[in-house]
């Protein structure tokens, strides 16, 4: 009786309920079966950029082999040797390794990597997009373990998982393979704080703490620090949710939390994740004030790649329309269930399985909001919230690129969507055949859904019929311009199957378990449909794998051994895996007094390509000076002294020994750019280190012989230094 359950306590309620969904739920086997399925689901989408079939791959271009591959094969030939790059004298004439977000050095998964590089003999392209699916793997797998904890109805966890998993801004990110791996920890994130907040006892909370830890320190140092910043606007409002009672209750239940025990595993947990990850923090915001275009207080740089109302509404219903940067395309099927859970839903209703998923005003609204708020923030210069941000919070005006925002979305509209299929389902159970009167009718579901749909089918045909499309889809998906129409084919179909469920409902009953879960198949097989025909094509292209080699191993030894011996390359790119190291740059990054240097010398390109070592590979010069204005003076100065350069002892990332006769007083310049960490010793004696051409590192020299050493020790808790 209704009255009878109103008198219950919430603890005696909790204890009532207790047994029919522990009578109901999966078995734990079951459940770890589930979990197993949902880790290998991105691997199964993604097949082929995983599995090469007649040495033919899905190839991921964009930035991951120039950014992220070949940083990662660097990294694992050091590794395996037992040794943490901290220098790349490989990249940009001289730029750290261990702060470089793009080489990932301190990512605790690099660990297995490392082993798996020596197990099979070096690490390939398809390696690499292996290790980057597996991110989204970690992300799949999080998602579950989350939505499961605080969403009863598996089916309903399993629908939003499975979609969300594979949804457009998830699958957009393989080109950045670091980002991947940041974004995979966000729901584990999720997770813990769940857990640690409900635990009934102090070993549970500790135990969660642990895990907070581990994917805190994962995410800090995964490589790509614009994900780990914009996890506040993740984070802080979930854990708001658990301030404010009412809606505590309404979205994770009434469960009572030991605020005390809570509030110290938390911040137990984000102190250990801070101790150990900030001298990598520190490092990375160190190296970003010192690279070009990256010091902040650039309001146009911020609001590149500009986001509007036609992005997000493409996001939603039309791809190729909106900012490839921001979009989060999730199929029809799932927007038109979220609609008729935000705009048909009137009360909660039983499911059968115990759970009642709530679906009050203040519920929807708290979804709304969120998604409205950083959907704001995208608009950047549009956007008076953004500015307000840009100007006020730290570190907000140093990104760029801010529609990539989106990516909390992801959790965000799973866990809407999680609720949303909740309802969905419970409301076949009891429309049109309860006596509660607060349940929708079909009629009204129907209504509302195909409202919706009218909406979504016209926008599409809009964007459609006028070929309105976002000039990075123009740009770098032209191949896929036949695919567009299947947007609004497989949107009816959707639009199809919902309708028929519907109908379907007023004659047939589902409150079989297998009817719901044959329903729940169907739905994320149609949505599978929508994201596939695309989205496994994004960023991608058809390459053969090379023969007879398709890994890549790197001497390290023999590299360092000849590096002195062999001309430097001067090309727009990053590292390289040979001794020919790189002395070009890509746009918007590496230092910018060494960017400054190049692009004031842009008119002394020959002597340029002589103080770089490009032609003959040196890059050790004496001179009676340092201050010349120009390179062909300081050339002239050092031709002077070609005889008595001295010779090489010893070179390794890290360390340069050099002896030398110095024939009168002047200086050893090293054609590899200074940064704070450098030393140098003359005679075992420091010296102070100084600038040639604002960049190079030099020292001043007595008459007579000295053993000369360079060595890179950047201190454990970097700050702004100046020269030494």
């Amino acid at each position: 009786m209704a009255w009878e359950r109103k008198l219950k306590s919430p603890a005696k309620k909790r204890q009532s309920e207790a047994s029919p969904r522990s009578q109901t739920s999966p078995s734990r086997l079951k459940h770890i079966i589930l979990a197993v399925g949902v880790f290998f689901w991105p691997v199964i989408y993604l097949f082929r950029h995983v599995f090469p079939i007649n040495g033919t791959y899905a190839a991921i271009g964009n930035d991951f082999i120039s950014l992220y591959f070949r940083h990662k094969v660097y990294l694992l030939a050091n590794l395996v040797q037992f040794h943490l790059p901290l220098w790349s004298p490989s990249e940009a004439a001289g730029f750290p390794f261990y702060t470089n977000p793009f080489a990932q050095a301190c990512y605790p998964l690099n660990i297995p990597l490392a082993l798996w590089y020596k197990i099979a003999g070096g690490y390939g392209p398809v390696d690499q997009q292996v290790f980057t699916v597996l991110g989204l793997s970690i992300f799949a797998l999080g998602l579950f373990m989350w939505l499961k904890s605080i969403n009863k109805n598996i089916r309903a966890v399993l629908f939003a998982v499975l979609v969300m998993s594979i949804s457009y801004k998830i699958t957009e990110t393989i080109r950045f393979p670091n980002a991947v791996h940041s974004a995979a920890w966000y729901p584990w994130v999720l997770y813990a704080m769940t857990r640690i907040m409900l635990s009934p006892s102090a070993k549970k909370a500790a135990q969660y703490g642990i895990l907070l830890a581990f994917s805190l320190i994962c995410l800090c140092t995964a490589g790509y620090p614009y994900f780990a910043y914009y996890s506040l606007f993740l984070f802080v409002p979930y854990f708001m949710v658990f301030l404010v009672k009412p809606l505590r209750s309404r979205l994770i239940g009434p469960d009572l939390i030991d605020w005390k025990r809570a509030l110290l595993t938390l911040v137990l947990a984000g102190a250990v994740a801070g101790l150990v990850c900030s001298p990598y923090i520190l490092g990375v915001r160190h190296l970003v004030s010192q690279a070009t275009d990256r010091g902040g207080k650039d309001f146009a740089y911020s609001t590149q790649h500009p986001f509007a109302f036609k992005d997000t509404l493409g996001s939603l219903v039309y791809p190729p329309a909106a900012n490839t940067e921001g979009w989060y395309f999730f199929s029809i099927t799932a927007l038109l269930i979220l609609i008729v859970y935000l705009f048909a839903c009137k009360s909660s209703i039983p499911d059968g399985d115990g759970d009642e998923p709530s679906c009050d005003l203040t519920t929807r609204l708290f979804f709304l909001v969120w998604f409205a708020v950083v959907t704001y923030i995208t608009y950047g210069r549009n956007s008076y919230l953004f500015a307000a941000l840009w100007k006020y919070m730290p570190g907000f005006s140093r990104l760029r690129v801010w529609p990539r925002l989106n990516i909390i979305l992801v959790p965000v509209i799973a866990w809407a969507l999680s609720r949303a299929y909740a309802w969905f389902e419970s409301s076949l159970l009891v429309a049109d055949t309860s006596k509660n009167r607060k349940a929708p009718s079909i009629a009204r579901l129907l209504i509302t859904l195909l409202a919706g749909y009218s909406a979504i089918v016209a926008a599409q045909i809009y964007f459609y019929g006028n070929n309105v499309c976002d000039y990075m889809w123009l740009t770098y998906f032209k191949e896929l311009a036949p695919q567009t129409i299947l947007f609004i084919v497989l949107g009816c179909t959707s639009a199809i199957a919902i309708v028929s469920i519907l109908i379907l409902s007023r004659k047939f009953s589902f409150a079989s378990p297998g009817r719901r879960t044959a329903i729940l198949v169907i739905l994320v097989f149609i949505a599978f449909l929508e994201l596939r025909h695309t989205g496994t094509r994004i960023w991608t292209y058809q390459r053969r794998l090379p023969a007879p080699q398709t890994r890549f191993r790197v001497n390290m030894d023999a590299i360092m051994a000849d590096a002195f011996a062999v001309p430097r390359t001067d090309y727009y790119g990053t590292i390289t895996l040979s001794p020919a190291f790189n002395v070009g740059t890509i746009e918007n990054w590496y230092f910018d007094r060494y960017c400054r240097f190049l692009k004031n010398t842009e008119n002394e390109r020959e002597a340029r390509k002589i103080l770089l070592g490009v032609y003959d590979g040196t890059r050790i010069f004496f001179s009676e000076s340092i201050q010349h204005s120009t390179i062909a003076s300081f050339l002239q100065d050092a031709a002077r002294f070609k005889t008595t350069a001295g010779h090489l002892q010893a070179y390794n990332t890290e360390q340069l020994d050099w002896e030398i006769q110095a024939p009168t007083d002047g200086y050893l310049c090293f054609i590899d750019n200074w940064e704070s960490g450098w030393k140098c010793f003359v005679d075992d004696s420091p010296v102070r280190i100084e600038l040639l051409f604002g960049t190079f590192k030099a020292v001043r020299l007595t008459p007579g012989p000295h053993r000369v050493r360079f060595c890179y020790r950047p201190p454990l808790l970097p700050w702004q230094e100046g020269v030494q």
